[in-house]
């Protein structure tokens, strides 16, 4: 009898989509351009969505911004972040120029892309970053980018500078109190009237913080609407437009194109009858005068620099953090938060020790002496931009040289009302004395009948609902307070939400 065997049927393979992006830019916002850069999303959304094999993963945009230097490209680190998160397997680009013009940033960023197991495409030069040769020819092409960008750049230089020697600002960009007519830069009478106030008071002995203040009062907002602070004060003080002469290539922009202040390296030239004057030559002089003498009384003169002066930054309104003394100990202040008070800006003052530990987790080997090109403070988070143009983000600590618990005075008892306290209960285990964090109601335990609620519960509550992995940061940042009963708490979150968590 013949022997059958079953051949049984072969399952087929599915092979896992690539989940693919798109990089677009463009350089300036003109509507030519931004007619492109719509162009651009669209043809890589359809393209991405119309391929079987392909998962849409987006098209990350950056408008109005150079490619020059990838570390002010908003969209361009958002990509790359996702892309380490394993969000992105494959990113479409136009051409190595739309991707970064400066070779060292593009090569240290495919580089980086390609160890973990990222390609990039570009379609015009039709080269795939895992191909054999893909990075040899990269290298050549990115070469030639940066060569062509820095002609462009040295073309449009001299070009400038040569309007300079003649007289011709490079725009007409109008300060406080000017607006520009086609031929000089003529007072607007109500600002105008603003600006000789503050040379007034300032030469009548007022700070530019009291002038600020003032001027707050009386509804008195910059050219961008917002009231002025003493910086202003003291760029308006310092101007020389307001005695009618204009001062060109204030600034200058080095070749690692760095926005640098004008000390000497460059000619400066001055061109009278620009402005319409609103201070005259002498109180200008006498204004400067007052300055110096109180830079020179300052206690911060001699200010002690670290390795993280001038590059920390408030992730909340973007102004910078400065280093003061608290006692013994060294702490980073938001500027905002210390001039204007926490309603204005909330981020809280960060430890110059967890800073440095910050910074050693960031660099990866140990040590905070490693050059970042900045450092954003968040309130749960610090996030170090390296000089590679990666991100590390370190999960910040709650407490700060105030050594404040997380959970102060948002936890509340569900039964009578009252505002739970912070206790301590020792527990004693074959002698040894363990100390417990509790929260109790405070009101006496005749009157109300609520069971201690264990901190470490707490912190778990916190670390679930709030999807941090620090729960007292998480609870101090997200929720508005907590109300404790026998068998749950009900967290009441800021946006609104209210969680609830199961007691154990």
């Amino acid at each position: 009898m013949p022997k059958v065997s079953r051949i049984e049927a072969a399952r087929p393979r599915i092979t896992p989509r690539k989940k693919v992006a798109a990089y677009a830019r463009v350089s300036m916002e003109t509507e030519l351009l931004i007619h492109s850069l719509s162009a651009q999303v669209s043809h890589y959304s359809n393209l991405i969505q119309s391929n079987p094999e392909w998962e849409y993963a987006g098209v990350y945009v950056d408008a109005g911004i150079t490619g020059t230097s990838t570390s002010r490209r908003d969209e361009f680190q958002r990509m790359v972040a996702d892309c380490e998160d394993g969000k992105i397997d494959v990113i479409l680009t136009k051409s190595i120029s739309r991707f970064a013009r400066d070779t060292v940033d593009c090569l240290n960023t495919v580089r980086r892309l390609k160890e973990i197991g990222v390609e990039v495409r570009f379609e015009r030069e039709r080269i795939s970053t895992l191909s054999s040769d893909g990075e040899l020819l990269l290298t050549l092409l990115a070469s030639f980018a940066q060569a062509e960008s820095e002609s462009l750049s040295a073309n449009v230089k001299w070009a400038i500078r040569s309007r300079f020697q003649e007289g011709i600002p490079n725009g007409h960009k109008a300060p406080y109190g000017y607006e520009w007519d086609g031929e000089m830069f003529r007072i607007i009478p109500e600002q105008g009237e603003i600006v000789k106030f503050i040379f007034q008071r300032y030469l009548a002995g007022d700070s530019g913080y009291k002038i600020a203040k003032v001027l707050k009062e009386r509804g008195v907002v910059g050219q961008n609407g917002v009231p002025m602070c003493d910086s202003t004060i003291k760029d308006i003080v310092t101007s020389i437009s307001y005695t009618g002469t204009m001062i060109l290539q204030k600034n200058y922009f080095t070749e690692s194109h760095a926005r640098k202040r004008n000390r000497g390296e460059l000619p400066r030239y001055a061109v009278e009858g620009m402005f319409e004057p609103l201070v005259s030559v002498e109180d200008f002089n006498k204004a400067q005068e007052i300055r110096r003498e109180r830079a020179e009384a300052s206690p911060n003169r001699n200010a002690e620099l670290t390795e993280f002066s001038g590059i920390v930054k408030c992730g909340n309104c973007g102004r910078s953090f400065s280093r003061r003394t608290r006692g013994t100990a060294k702490v980073w202040v938001c500027n905002t938060r210390e001039r204007k008070g926490i309603t204005v800006c909330g981020t809280k003052p960060l430890d110059e020790t967890e800073l440095i530990e910050a910074a050693a987790k960031a660099s990866g080997n140990g040590s905070s002496k490693r050059r970042f090109e900045r450092i954003t403070v968040h309130g749960d988070r610090i996030e170090f931009l390296l000089a590679d143009g990666s991100v590390r983000k370190i999960q910040r600590k709650y407490g700060g040289y105030k050594r404040r618990n997380g959970f102060s005075g948002r936890v509340f008892c569900g039964i009578c009302g009252a505002k739970c306290e912070r206790d301590t209960w020792k527990k004693r285990n074959n002698g040894e004395v363990t100390k417990i964090s509790l929260w109790v109601c405070s009101a006496p335990r005749c009157a109300c009948s609520l069971r201690r609620l264990p901190e470490e519960e707490l912190r778990r509550a916190s670390a679930v609902l709030t999807d941090t992995k620090e729960g007292e940061l998480g609870f101090a940042e997200n929720v508005e307070r907590a109300i404790a009963y026998n068998d749950k708490v009900s967290f009441e979150f800021k946006d609104g939400t209210v969680k609830t968590w199961l007691r154990e």
